[in-house]
């Protein structure tokens, strides 16, 4: 399935993101024939699962929030999600995602911003959107291993050859070498300091912010490929990418993403897509009618609105029926089975 995409010189400043999400708990099969069944990591159980799993890659408009899915696709079986063992030689599930990613790239090519959660932040998939000339942002783990550059101004004595100014130590942060972006726009318990620092796994330099939570005592470390995006932006993109789960929670409870009895899997990957492409139909109808109806609202207004059309193209404005006496006739029966499913 394809879709052609138009984008208003308004809209041009979207946020593309790449985020795979494990469901297997709600896609349980009987069988063993099923394709893509294998064990897979699931977020809400924490902890690997035997089931399916599907990575969707969405377009998020930054101004209103509005995400739109692009591609969903259904993870293979008997993929390594093990980097250092096949990176040699072997096709693991991050190259799987990676495939996935450049198509959409392709398709999509005028969105700048990548950002993904940090499964993610790996030198594999940082490579691949740099040599794209696009920009990821993702999370780092707390204590990534960073340093810090040399100012050859504070520095002077340095040795010529020195680069960077030592480790970050995390577990005793030095703010002084940081600077102090202040509050979050959005949570005001969060609290931003930003720099460049060069990281051996990427090797190269990306611009990171550490995110205070003045609150809990507790930070999150984030970062961009592009050392020149304010550290706001990043955050603020960062943040947008969550945007993607309410998409699979109305997948799941409207649009029947869990409901394939399939095994086939043409069939599998034409249900998934089709699941969220109902969700673009939706919000693309709630732009047109300038409505902020729930999903839930729509779908049980275009239920009645169907049900009221066809009641009265069936029944005329002068009874010919008694439904006590004649509920077995076909016109009636129709009526009163519409919306089931036929066996």
């Amino acid at each position: 399935m394809k879709f052609n995409w138009c984008f208003s010189n308004s809209h041009k400043r979207v946020l593309f993101l790449l985020y795979a999400s494990v469901f297997v708990q709600a896609l349980s099969k009987a069988g063993k024939h099923t394709y893509g069944l294998d064990k897979f990591w699931s977020g809400v159980l924490n902890q690997t699962k035997r089931g399916l799993e599907v990575s969707l890659v969405c377009a998020i408009n930054i101004r209103t929030g509005n995400t739109w899915s692009i591609s969903m696709r259904q993870t293979s079986n008997g993929l390594s999600s093990d980097e250092a063992k096949e990176a040699k030689t072997g096709f693991t599930r991050i190259d799987f995602y990676l495939e996935q990613l450049e198509r959409c790239i392709a398709q999509v090519p005028q969105i700048q911003y990548y950002t993904a959660d940090g499964y993610y932040a790996k030198k594999k998939v940082v490579d691949k959107v740099l040599s794209k000339d696009k920009h990821l942002i993702s999370k780092l783990r707390p204590d990534a291993n960073l340093r810090y550059l040399l100012d050859r101004k504070k520095n002077p004595t340095a040795h010529g050859n020195k680069k960077y100014d030592g480790k970050v130590n995390w577990k005793a942060l030095n703010l002084d070498k940081w600077i102090l972006v202040g509050r979050d726009e959005k949570y005001a318990h969060l609290l931003l300091y930003t720099q460049i620092l060069h990281s051996p796994q990427f090797k190269c330099n990306i611009k990171v912010v550490f995110v205070w939570n003045t609150r809990t005592n507790g930070y999150s470390v984030v970062f961009s490929t592009d050392t020149a995006q304010s550290a706001q932006q990043i955050v603020t993109y960062y943040q947008l990418r969550f945007k993607i789960e309410f998409i699979f929670r109305d997948a799941k409870q409207f649009t029947g993403l869990t409901h394939c009895q399939a095994r086939d899997k043409d069939k599998l990957d034409f249900h998934f897509n089709m699941s969220v492409a109902a969700l673009n139909i939706y919000q693309y109808q709630a732009i047109i009618e300038e409505k902020s109806l729930s999903l839930n609202s729509f779908v049980r207004k275009a239920y009645n609105t169907k049900f009221v059309q066809i009641l009265f193209d069936k029944l005329s404005s002068e009874p010919k029926f008694n439904v006590n006496y004649d509920i077995e006739h076909p016109i009636i029966q129709e009526v009163i089975n519409l919306g089931q499913m036929r066996v």
